[in-house]
């Protein structure tokens, strides 16, 4: 007789353009569905993962609708109801395994559960030693979220750093693992084949992620800047979309090099860009495991990354990329590195290249079911 399907739950704060909305819509594309029933609840119902995820699994929302009605039950799950409420209201159903695939309000929802039959497992994404957001905003203090987390059976890192972090922040919890983001390669290289992107002017860098403090852009376009002062020609290539989208373009106009910033938007397939880039940059202030940084290597295109959390994982300790520290002036020397020569972008490819023969989908997704099983 056939095992029974493994009815998993991943609760997700929405859809989104961001890096682990995008990994969860590829993950939940690979998993075994002969073993695994997939159920994805967003607490909001918007992105522009929610088609792709449909393909793949079962998918709701706790907010949904629109207008009065859509106001009314946010301001019930953002302002006023407990969230024990919100998770038998909006969340609760017959899983055998529940993930909080994302901090913050899906690790509140899911802590807030009662005992029962379903595995609890919380996803660790970023840095919250670096990146505190979760205070203030979710839980009132460092020991409620503290608490929370150890509602969990399992609480799975994207990388040591992000780990290591966690642990100074919160104390060893016994079920930590870390699992690296699947990044599907093939799937990468083929949506770089599918399209075409204006021809370059001059040297292209290129970065991809939500327009916000965290990702470091606007170091990005003072170092453009910079090295416009000092002779240099390039053209800064973003993509993504966020609430620093007119401050960023403020900033390039005030700075004098609006004409070589390329803001084309969030993009379904940023591949066929990221090829063409002669040196993809990673300028984040903070990172888990930089998604986009895997692609980069993917793809074979060298990768410049400020020191963060999981850059080195990623990056083989700078076998695979050329790793600065994190702050402006590294970005622009490491930046003004490769315009120079003084790094040679070719050596750098074939660098890159070997680091994204190292990234295996089928693999890491793999090792994703181990842990749903409760065998990791």
């Amino acid at each position: 007789m056939p095992r029974a399907r493994l009815k998993v739950l991943f609760l997700v704060e929405s859809l989104a353009g961001g890096g682990a909305e995008k990994i969860l819509s590829g993950l939940v594309r690979g998993l075994d569905r002969d073993r695994f029933d997939v159920t994805v609840c967003t607490v909001v119902d918007c992105g522009p993962y929610r088609e792709e995820v449909g393909k793949h699994a079962r998918y709701r929302s706790i907010v949904g609708g629109r207008g009065l009605l859509y106001r009314i039950r946010y301001a019930l799950v953002y302002r006023f109801l407990p969230a024990a409420w919100i998770y038998k209201w909006g969340v609760a159903g017959d899983y055998d395994v529940e993930v909080a695939f994302t901090e913050g309000l899906p690790t509140r929802l899911l802590a807030a559960a009662p005992e029962g039959k379903s595995r609890k497992i919380a996803w660790v994404h970023v840095d919250l030693e670096a990146r505190p957001w979760t205070q203030g905003l979710v839980f009132r203090s460092l020991e409620e979220e503290k608490k929370a987390y150890a509602r969990f059976q399992t609480v799975v890192h994207v990388s040591q750093t992000v780990r290591e972090a966690f642990e100074r922040r919160f104390g060893p919890h016994a079920g930590s693992v870390v699992l690296h983001n699947p990044v599907d390669r093939d799937a990468v290289r083929s949506g770089a084949a599918a399209g075409d992107v204006p021809e370059k002017k001059h040297f292209r860098f290129i970065s991809v992620g939500r327009l916000e403090e965290q990702k470091g852009f606007d170091r990005l376009v003072a170092a453009l800047a910079r090295l416009r002062e000092r002779g240099w020609q390039a053209e800064l290539v973003i993509l993504g979309e966020g609430s620093r989208r007119r401050e960023l373009e403020g900033q390039a106009a005030a700075l004098g090099v609006a004409d070589s910033v390329l803001m084309p938007g969030f993009l379904g397939n940023p591949y066929p860009w990221m090829a063409s880039a002669d040196v993809f940059v990673c300028s984040s202030r903070s990172e888990g495991m930089s998604t986009v940084v895997t692609e980069a290597l993917a793809l074979g295109v060298p990768v410049l990354a400020v020191e963060c959390s999981g850059v080195r994982e990623q990056l083989g300790m700078g076998r695979f990329g050329r790793i600065v520290e994190n702050d402006e002036d590294a970005l622009a020397a490491g930046m003004e590195d490769f315009l120079s020569g003084r790094e040679s972008c070719g050596v750098w490819r074939e660098r890159a290249a070997l680091g994204g023969e190292a990234v295996v989908y089928e693999r890491a997704v793999r090792k994703v079911e181990q842990v749903l099983e409760g065998m990791a």
